[in-house]
């Protein structure tokens, strides 16, 4: 049976049955959203794709951080490989980061899924580098306190402190603004006091205690990641043993990590670009 998109519209509350469904195509062991997490966090920026009898055959989920346009999930239901539901759904994020004033946007893709990177080159994407997606215990985090550096301190992020801390970190502009918009994160940076101010910022990270795990995370120096992972310890959840850490263009970081006993979960490719204009879209 032939399958065409008709259309791409915004997603609805009534989508989150359609989102269950789409979402392992993903093929990652995350937990699915339920629907009230689904409307207030997924919904606002997921577009769905139809075909000409209605029934939903894809669905995009994408952010909009400052000028940058990031693209969390694409997904093409089993029955719809192929038929252009991937060209759509990108082509409909593309117009409205493009109204939304954008000029870049970004996304993750599995290193060896080759159709999808040739797929996303076309539409001007480049990889610029590799993440980790790591799973550790708490208890690794506790044995590790030893190494810690007793002149870093850790510190909630305020608002007046998004900007250094980004420049700092290297986080994109207004990502720590997006992330404090969603329920229950919390965000930390570890800093090297001076004269009784926040001094040298020298770690950052987003955590979702309900997750567990931490993304954005971003340390200076390897050994940092045990100061902030500890710092992060006390507003898990008691019946989590692990936590999850998302370690982008950090193989030092990840690496020390890995040699402290987490495990990997995934493996991706981040690749970025300049949006297309609206006659390529």
């Amino acid at each position: 049976m032939s399958i065409a998109v008709k259309r791409v519209r915004p997603a609805e509350p009534g989508d989150h049955r359609e989102f269950v469904r789409l979402f392992p195509e993903l093929a990652v062991d995350d937990p699915v959203e339920d629907a009230g997490r689904f409307e207030a966090e997924i919904m606002p920026g997921a577009l769905m794709a139809e075909a000409e009898d209605g029934h939903v055959v894809g669905y995009t989920y994408f952010q909009i951080i400052d000028d940058l346009a990031h693209v969390r999930h694409v997904v093409s239901a089993p029955e719809a490989r192929r038929a252009g539901v991937g060209t759509a759904l990108m082509g409909s994020v593309a117009e409205r980061a493009r109204a939304a004033g954008c000029t870049t946007w970004c996304l993750n893709v599995k290193p060896d899924n080759a159709a999808a990177i040739a797929f996303y080159e076309r539409l001007g994407l480049a990889a610029t580098y590799r993440t980790k997606a790591v799973r550790i215990a708490w208890s690794t985090v506790d044995a590790k306190l030893q190494v810690h550096d007793a002149r870093v301190l850790p510190r909630r992020i305020e608002p007046e402190d998004d900007a250094r801390v980004e420049t700092a970190t290297r986080l994109v502009k207004g990502q720590l603004a997006s992330a404090r918009k969603l329920e229950g994160r919390i965000l930390l940076a570890l800093h090297e006091p001076v004269d009784d101010t926040m001094g040298n910022i020298v770690g950052a990270a987003v955590f979702h205690p309900e997750f567990p795990g931490a993304f954005p995370f971003r340390v200076t120096r390897p050994e940092l990641a045990f100061k902030l992972l500890a710092a992060l310890g006390p507003y898990a959840r008691p019946q989590d043993e692990i936590v999850n850490v998302v370690v982008e263009d950090a193989p030092l970081v990840a690496d020390a990590l890995i040699a402290a006993g987490a495990t990997v979960k995934l493996e991706i490719v981040h690749m970025k670009g300049p949006l297309p204009p609206a006659t390529a879209a």
